[in-house]
């Protein structure tokens, strides 16, 4: 109930939805990055690279496909061509970081003044997109790790193997990317909780996310044929940002001790989310 109400006093939803609107307009330019990367890293191992590159777009169930058909790789030739294409693709996909760092700021109770500068929050979103890269290539190894063996003959076992193994990628990146938007200070117990939630509702919706999308989106293939791809991105953004939320809203509550909470309990003001100071007298109200 805390975390339901803590929710709402910051306004999740609305925070969610701009991850999401940010998120929509950066996923092509990241996955655009980083199919180049993986191209530029892979170029003598093209099997590696692909599964790599099939392993990101799994993260999108069902639209996957078409997401794949409209990514290439940047191939310029010249070097400062490529390069400037390589800054302003990076350069526009920390627009989600930095609205993730914001919505982070405000669930913590960080004071405006207090927030991170330009080059900070840079570096931060550098840290975030480096931590969801990393994410992706370590579902991809595992993924080719469970099927050595013959596992894979196993449908069973290679489902289990597969589960477990992006239950613990998931849960190590939701873990740092918390910690990456915390405040100075916060400890890594502190964010256990919420990265636990994030890590097993995230792995929860990528085992169930091709029946959520193809039932979202059951009427409208055939009614707005490419448009429903991007209803099914959108809507499957809109999941991912608002677990996140309620994940990091998990953490503030339990960190900060805000329950028990009440449906009819006004909002804490900014300053009540700090720890009191008990020694601070209190001055008697004006007559």
């Amino acid at each position: 109930m805390a975390v339901l109400k803590k929710y709402g006093d910051d306004r999740g939803g609305s925070l969610s939805a701009l991850v999401t609107f940010y998120g929509f307009l950066a996923v092509f330019p990241l996955l655009l990055l980083f199919v180049t990367v993986v191209g530029l890293v892979l170029r003598n191992n093209p099997q590696a690279e692909q599964h790599i590159i099939h392993s990101a777009l799994g993260e999108f169930p069902v639209i996957g496909d078409k997401l794949a058909s409209s990514i290439s790789a940047l191939h310029k030739p010249s070097p400062l061509a490529f390069v400037v294409s390589f800054v302003g693709l990076l350069w526009g996909s920390l627009g989600v970081t930095n609205n993730l760092q914001t919505a982070s700021a405000i669930m913590w109770g960080v004071p405006r003044r207090k927030e991170a500068g330009l080059v900070p929050r840079v570096l931060r979103g550098l840290l975030l997109l480096g931590t969801i890269a990393m994410a992706v290539v370590g579902s991809a190894i595992l993924a080719g790790i469970s099927t050595i063996g013959g596992v894979h003959q196993n449908a069973v076992t290679y489902w289990a193997a597969t589960l477990i193994g992006a239950a613990a990628v998931n849960l190590a990146a939701y873990l740092l990317a918390l910690h990456i938007l915390a405040p100075p200070g916060t400890r890594w117990r502190q964010l256990m909780p919420g990265a636990l939630i994030g890590a097993l509702g995230w792995t929860i919706l990528e085992a169930a996310g091709g029946l959520l999308v193809s039932h979202a989106l059951r009427h409208a293939t055939e009614l707005y044929g490419l448009f429903a791809t991007v209803l099914g991105l959108v809507f499957w953004l809109s999941l991912g940002s608002q677990l996140f939320i309620y994940a990091g809203e998990t953490n503030v509550v339990l960190a900060k001790r805000l329950w028990p909470r009440h449906l009819d309990e006004t909002p804490p003001e900014t300053d009540d989310l700090s720890v009191p100071d008990e020694t601070q007298a209190v001055s008697p109200p004006n007559s």
